[in-house]
């Protein structure tokens, strides 16, 4: 979560966050007044909520996002899943993983491995979601997902509570803390169109036009393909599982593959 003066975005990894970053950087006066990244909202606000501040996410197509991720973790080995496969794989399981010259079988094998609890488990020992009773059911992207976008997900992201996808759907809807979601596949557009409307609301700067005609148009950490689109990478058994653990994000926003 990254919040200002008057408004908070919402920041989900890997959906046009860096992007939005970059472009708040230059339409906002003054810097934000709290900032941690990619962090559910009550990790800056851990007593209370937004308190009237309008506040935004973004969001991407599921099947786009595992497609960026992998392709990403190729270029910077800081990324979740890299260093794991590295430490516990080493240099074999990293070309078989993130093999760039045989993408399709590459993506597969790091896909379902991805989307295997117990296999995850075994890798990323630290990670909260290899742990989490909810891995079972519900996919990487949404639990971030759900984990950026409501509060407290420390305590509501456990079988206890949220038992199957239909009763995470349930709970998403009846507390996400935001207002709106850019979709990434618009965001330039949406985002601009925002940012002119809402000078006054969210304290955006002046010449906040001149700023979006200039800086709105460069991507940021944008994710170097192999194949043309991200489709080219899946096929029937990849596609559904997809649509199977992350349902939550399909159904919520009208994604199709």
């Amino acid at each position: 979560m990254i919040e200002y003066e008057k408004f908070i975005y919402l920041d989900m990894y890997k959906t046009g966050s860096s992007y939005v970053v970059a472009l708040l950087n230059r339409l906002v006066p003054g810097k934000p007044v709290r900032a941690f990244r990619h962090a559910p909202l009550t990790k800056g606000r851990p007593f209370f909520w937004k308190q009237g501040k309008y506040a935004f996410a973004t969001v991407r197509n599921p099947w786009d996002w595992y497609v960026s991720m992998w392709s990403y973790s190729i270029q910077q080995t800081n990324v979740v899943y890299y260093r794991a496969i590295q430490n516990s794989l080493g240099e074999e399981g990293l070309r078989r993983f993130f093999d760039r010259s045989n993408p399709k079988e590459s993506f597969r094998l790091w896909l379902q491995s991805f989307n295997d609890p117990d296999f995850f488990k075994t890798i990323e020992t630290e990670n909260p979601y290899a742990h989490s009773s909810v891995n079972p059911f519900l996919g990487f992207y949404s639990y971030r997902f759900l984990r950026v976008t409501t509060p407290h997900p420390a305590l509501a992201l456990n079988r206890a509570y949220l038992w199957n996808m239909d009763r995470a759907i349930a709970h998403q809807k009846r507390w996400a803390i935001y207002d709106r979601v850019f979709k990434s596949e618009t965001l330039t557009e949406d985002f601009s169109t925002f940012v002119l409307d809402n000078i006054d609301r969210c304290g955006f700067k002046k010449n906040a036009e001149a700023i979006l005609k200039k800086h709105a148009p460069q991507p940021k950490n944008a994710s170097t393909r192999t194949l043309t689109t991200y489709r080219d990478y899946y096929d029937d058994e990849l596609r559904d599982l997809v649509a199977r653990r992350d349902r939550l994000v399909i159904d919520l926003f009208g994604y199709e593959f």
